[in-house]
Order: structure tokens, then sequence, then C-alpha cells
């Protein structure tokens, strides 16, 4: 079970990445796996995978690099694509946990995370 917490009214947690520990704010509205500043990703030296269109929670779509990262989640060292931001915020997406029951009850200050099923598939 991962346990979160709320920063500034939004759900957060802290997953181990390439070794570093890392807060994401829980994007319920991003689908993909990880987003990290330029900042992280330089501060990781990750490896670049290539480029990618997406579209922010305003409708604008950008063009931006694709990395890879070791990430430890529930206890399994899983390799993921990181999408590369110029902002200074990180985010878990949706395809981080399909296998996954997520709670969020903001008046009980609660954010859990539990595995569903008995291996990852990314």
């Amino acid at each position: 079970m991962i346990k979160g917490f709320f920063k500034n009214g939004s759900p957060a947690i802290s997953l181990k990445i390439e070794g570093n520990e890392t807060e994401l704010l829980l994007d319920t509205g991003f689908n993909g796996h990880l987003v990290l500043s330029n900042f992280m990703i330089n501060k990781m030296k990750l490896k670049q995978m290539g480029f990618s269109d997406y579209m922010t929670a305003s409708g604008e779509v950008k063009e931006t690099n694709i990395y890879i990262a070791k990430l430890n989640l529930f206890d399994e060292e899983i390799e993921v694509p990181v999408l590369s931001t110029e902002g200074n915020f990180s985010l878990a997406g949706m395809d981080l946990f399909h296998n996954c029951r997520i709670i969020i009850e903001r008046h009980n200050d609660l954010v859990e995370i539990n595995k569903t099923k008995m291996s990852l598939e990314i």
C-alpha cells in the first residue's frame, strides 16, 4: 500500500525514482505514467527515448521529450516512461496505477493506493 498526503489541497504521494525520493501530485486527469521537471530529469540523468505530443489541462497541445526511469512501486523496480515539463512540478498519472485501487478522501485527509493484481504490467 502507498499512503499519500495532501499538498496545497491536492493528493500527493512520494515514490523512489532512480533512487531519489520524489513527491508527485496524483493527477487523475493525466493518462500517462510520470511527468517530471527538466531540472529533476537532468539531476537523475535520465535517458531520452523520443518525443511526444500531449494536451495540457487547458486543452493546449505541446510537444515534449520522453525519458525512461526506474521506479520503485510496491517493492518492485520497474521502468516507466517520463514526460518532461519546464514547470516546477511532478505528476503521477493513471497509467502507473491501472492495476490499483485509489482512495482519495480529502475530508478525512486520506490518500491510499492499493495494488489489486499480483503483477504490475507496464
